[in-house]
């Protein structure tokens, strides 16, 4: 009889972003095949093939919006899952508004395991988030909230949700096992919590699901963005090299504003109107429309100002041969490393390094674009090996139980 295995995940794909993705290909592909597998999820709707694999539980505590609120409303609840909690021989949570909920697992079932998935920094900021070079404290969730909301009671509440974030700290000391999905990450969680250091480890995501893309680049160099209006994807920082640089040379930007506000899109428009519509904005697209746009492209701009824990987009960038230019956060130095992409890695929020990288790639003919990306891509293949990481994610699962 296989083991029993209890996800608790906020969001459940096809919503939610890059943790939630890889969630599911880790569910789906790997643990259904070793585990009797039950998610409990707030989403409603969760991509309907999950259902071949796993059982599927709506839990509406999970419906709140705000962290503490969130926080209460499942300890108060919990009793609606407790016998799942109590059948379980594990319980993976690679969700993380809901670290807390390793206390109230272990305390219903002393005996099980706990599994954390971390895709952030939610154990050090309240807002989830590192900014590159600043210290994850009350300052930088101050930051993050006012910059990315616009709303300064929002950036108070944030100063104040900074110390309230610690519940995730002490939740940890229980948990069995922290999973990390990049090295840096791992370094910088292991900097201001070295206790957790011997039950931490790192295993890559899955790769992505990538359609065929037959690779065509275009005559005109073609660059992707698809990080929305986020101050922390660094918006603002691409916004200002765009409009030095289109103007100067033949390259088309492809810009998705998911997320966006009327007031950012207006300006965008704008934009695109001063530089002769080579700035080309897109709502936000289904995911597989989104990576249609790859097959001419000839780069992804990633100007990131965040310690990025992994970056799906550029690894997805990777597996289908286009050079990200991205800046140096998180785990994307290391996944690029001995490549020849490194050269086009900048400084997080410099422009002038931007630009000038932007304009070393667009310099390039278009068959050294597509052997830079053929060897990435192969890079890529081998570092995101399938069977690798599913052995990976399986010992480490197996080694609690033992």
């Amino acid at each position: 009889m296989k083991p029993r295995l209890l996800v608790f995940s906020k969001l459940f794909w096809p919503e939610g972003g890059g943790a939630e993705l890889a969630t599911y290909l880790i569910v789906k592909d790997i643990l259904s095949k070793y585990f009797n597998v039950v998610i409990v999820s707030n989403t409603r709707n969760p991509e309907p093939d999950i259902l071949k694999h796993a059982k599927y539980v709506h839990w509406s505590a999970l419906e709140a919006k705000y962290k503490p609120i969130e926080w209460i409303k499942a300890f108060t609840g919990i009793g609606w899952v407790k016998n799942l909690i109590k059948k379980a021989d594990i319980v993976y949570i690679p969700s993380h508004t809901l670290i807390p909920l390793t206390i109230a697992v272990k305390i219903i079932n002393p005996k099980i395991k706990v599994i954390l998935h971390l895709h952030n920094y939610q154990l050090l900021t309240y807002t989830s988030i590192v900014l590159a070079g600043k210290k994850p404290d009350v300052t930088t969730d101050i930051i993050v909230e006012l910059r990315e909301h616009k709303s300064l009671l929002r950036a108070l509440l944030a100063g104040f949700g900074h110390y309230i974030n610690y519940i995730n700290r002490f939740a940890v000391i229980p948990a069995d096992k922290i999973i990390c999905v990049s090295h840096r990450q791992c370094e910088i969680i292991l900097r201001y919590m070295p206790e957790v250091r011997n039950k931490t480890e790192v295993i890559y995501n899955p790769p992505p699901p990538i359609p065929t893309i037959n690779k065509k680049l275009s005559e005109e160099p073609a660059l992707i963005y698809a990080g929305g209006a986020g101050y922390i994807k660094g918006f603002q920082v691409l916004l200002e090299v765009l409009g030095k640089i289109l103007g100067k040379r033949k390259v088309k930007a492809y810009v998705i504003l998911g997320g966006a506000s009327p007031k950012e899109k207006a300006f965008v428009a704008k934009l695109a109107e001063k530089v002769d519509k080579r700035l080309i904005p897109l709502d936000r697209l289904p995911h597989n429309e989104y990576l249609k746009l790859h097959e001419h492209a000839w780069a992804l701009l990633f100007p990131s100002i965040s310690e990025e824990t992994l970056g799906y987009a550029v690894v997805e960038s990777m597996l289908i041969g286009t050079i990200p230019i991205a800046s140096k956060v998180g785990g994307i130095p290391e996944i690029i490393e001995g490549t020849v992409a490194e050269r086009f890695l900048f400084k997080p929020g410099s422009i002038e390094e931007f630009i000038n990288k932007i304009e070393s790639l667009t310099s390039l003919s278009k068959d050294e674009v597509m052997d830079i990306g053929i060897k990435l891509k192969e890079k890529a293949s081998e570092l995101f090996d399938k069977k690798r990481i599913e052995c990976e994610i399986i010992n480490s699962f197996m080694s609690i139980l033992s």
